[in-house]
Formats: C-alpha cells, structure tokens, sequence
C-alpha cells in the first residue's frame, strides 16, 4: 500500500512516536499532492480551453492552503516552553485543526451558493469525455489523499489530521458530485447538479459543523480521558500510607502533554518527613511512568480517634441522602469542649448549579443539627472535573 510504503520510507521506527513528523508529512504530501493536480488540471483545461477545469485547477491550488496550515500548526506545537508558555506549545495544534475545520465550512457555504444558483439559474451540461476523465482521476487521487491523511492519523490522534482528511474527503464528494452530473447530463437533458450539489453541501456542512465542535473541544478544556484518570488514582493508591486520593484536576497543553494536581491522603500518625517521601516518590515515579506532570498535595487523615470515626460514619450516612453529593472528604473536627467546629468537603453532580449550592449546604446542615446540634457545620463545595 503506498501510503504504508511512504510512511516507512520518511518515519522510521526510532521516530514512530514524533507526532510532528507525521503532522510535517502530512503537509508536505498534502502541497505536493495538490500542486500536481493544478498543474495537469490548469495545462488540460487550457489546452481545451475549458473553464470548468480551470477553475477546478485553482481549487486544487488553493487546498493546498489546509496543508500550509497543518504545517504551520505542528510547527508551532513543536516550539519548547518559553518564558511566555511554560507547559510549550502543544495547543497550536488544535488551533491548526479549527482553522482547517474552518475551511471545510467554507467550503460547503460555497459550495451552497453555487448550488443555489445552478437551481436558479440552470445550464445545460455537455458531456466531454476528457473533462470527465480529468474529474474521475481528481477523485481517486483525493480519495487516496484523504486515506492517507487517516493513516497518518491512526498513528498519533490528530485534530488536525483528521480534519485535513475531512477536506479532502469533501473535494472527493463534490467532484464526484460534478462528474455524476456530468455523466446523467448524456441520458437526462434536467438540470439536476444543482439539486445535487445543494444535498451534497448540507453533508458538508454538517460534517464541518462536528468536526469544528470537536476541535473547539480541548482548547475549551475538556474533560480528560477516563483510563488517564483512573491510571492517576490507581498508581497513587499502590504506594503504602496512601489510603485514598480526591480532587483530581487535569489540564491538557497539547497532544500527550498533561498537567495533573490531586490530593492523598495520609494518615496523621505517620511522621511529617516520613509522609513527605511518600509523595515525593509518587510524584516523581507517576509522573514518569504516565507521562505527565504530577503535583501532589498531601491531606493528613485522623485513623485512630473512634469517636471522630463514629461521626464520619454518620455524616456519610446522611450524605447518602442527597443524589447530588458524589462523595466526601477532609473531614475533621477542631476545637475542645461543648461547642466545636465540623469541617468536611463534598463533591457535587454537575447539576448543582452555582445559585443552588447554598440551598444544598443548609439542607445538609439541617440534617446534621437534628442529631448534632453542638457543632458549627462548615462545608466546603468541591466539583468533579472529571468523566
């Protein structure tokens, strides 16, 4: 398969996992791929003097604008952390996507236009053998080029990439659109392309519109992959002294670069420095491990004080009665006498919404004074950040 043959030929396996060779390679074969096809178009079609070729030609020239692009964005995701950027460049990659993602809604918007126009205004088509050959060898050849551009992306996961391929996966639909129309045009004197071509544009569009949506999506923030998250608690969990983890925060800088801060829990009878090197070592070992910069805060838990056990126990009971309260943590009670301070975070559902949160802490408070009434409730409201 040429597109393996070509990939083997400029990655090698000691290279396999740099993403911006496949990014680079994919620009480069994208402007090459494209000049050609201009440069045969624009030479047929002068020859014939056709226009319809011609203006095909300049098509094919200015696709190569979404290569140019992919470039341009691996490129830049490939810069190191400055002064400026401290966690690199990486996103640039997904701006570089968007901006291809763009392009494709462009391209079904025009492609609405001249569809809409045809409708209005119809033109008979005539149908030439090598206008159509021209056609039919434009859509193998983007269709090999949009498979390649997946192939590519199979290997490292790119917006990019995958909206490159989009595009020329678009120019194979829209050309073949013209050559259907071209070829009915022998059987059918009806002027349908532009009927066609307006169904065709939708697809476009729709598929423009998703692909624009999921670009957008990591440089929002979202929510990071599951197996990273549960990787992250996992690993942290095996070290001994650490007996349970919460507030897992992950932000991602780009393809594979992640930043991630959680809090451990340790009991409070285990020496400071003792507890210090737990961390340090988890820090340090997960981090290279899982490929990630990995900030631990550590949370020293009373083990050993059975009647702050017992009220834990109960508080967890109560919270079982409110859906939107996923889970609780530092819990501790400070103070002496009659009159104490009770202290504890919850983790609440996203369909807490910021206007309602005071509503569920007093409905918690409530619950608890019925049968502790000596205490002064402090809760402290925490998201879930993660799936």
């Amino acid at each position: 398969m040429l597109s393996n043959y070509i990939i083997k030929k400029f990655i090698p396996e000691s290279k396999k996992d740099d993403r911006q060779r496949y990014g680079y390679l994919g620009g480069i074969v994208g402007i090459l791929v494209n000049i050609l096809l201009f440069a045969v178009k624009f030479i047929i079609g002068t020859i014939l003097n056709s226009v319809a070729i011609t203006a095909d030609a300049f098509n094919n020239l200015s696709d190569t604008g979404s290569s140019i692009v992919t470039i341009i964005g691996f490129k830049i995701a490939d810069k190191p952390a400055d002064k400026d950027h401290p966690f690199g460049h990486g996103r640039g990659e997904y701006i570089a996507g968007l901006v291809v993602s763009f392009m494709v809604l462009f391209v079904g918007l025009q492609f609405v236009k001249d569809s809409i126009g045809r409708i209005l205004h119809p033109v008979r088509l005539t149908f030439e053998l090598t206008s159509f050959l021209v056609l039919i060898l434009s859509i193998g050849v983007k269709f090999w080029l949009g498979s390649f551009y997946k192939n590519l992306n199979s290997h490292i996961s790119s917006n990019t990439l995958n909206a490159t391929s989009l595009d020329s996966f678009s120019d194979v639909i829209i050309t073949s659109t013209v050559a259907l129309s071209l070829l009915l045009s022998k059987y059918i004197s009806l002027p349908i392309d532009g009927y066609m071509g307006l169904v065709v544009s939708l697809f476009i569009l729709f598929a423009g519109y998703n692909l624009t949506k999921d670009t957008i999506s990591p440089l929002l923030g979202e929510a990071p992959e599951p197996e990273l998250v549960n990787s992250i608690i996992e690993e942290l969990l095996s070290y001994k002294g650490v007996i349970g983890t919460h507030d897992l925060i992950i932000h991602s800088y780009g393809a594979n670069k992640y930043m991630a801060s959680i809090h451990a829990e340790i009991p409070s009878n285990i020496p400071v420095m003792e507890a210090h090197e737990i961390i340090d070592k988890a820090e340090n070992e997960i981090s290279k491990k899982l490929n990630i910069l990995l900030v631990i805060h550590m949370d020293p838990v009373n083990v050993d004080n059975q009647m702050i056990n017992e009220i834990k126990n109960e508080i967890s009971n109560i919270l079982k009665e409110f859906p939107d309260v996923l889970s609780m943590h530092d819990f501790r009670i400070i103070g002496d006498g009659d009159y104490r301070n009770l202290l504890f975070d919850i983790v609440v559902s996203q369909n807490v919404k910021k206007g309602d949160e005071e509503k569920l802490l007093n409905s918690i408070r409530e619950k608890i004074l019925q049968s502790h009434t000596n205490y002064n409730i402090k809760i402290h409201i925490d998201r879930n950040y993660n799936p």
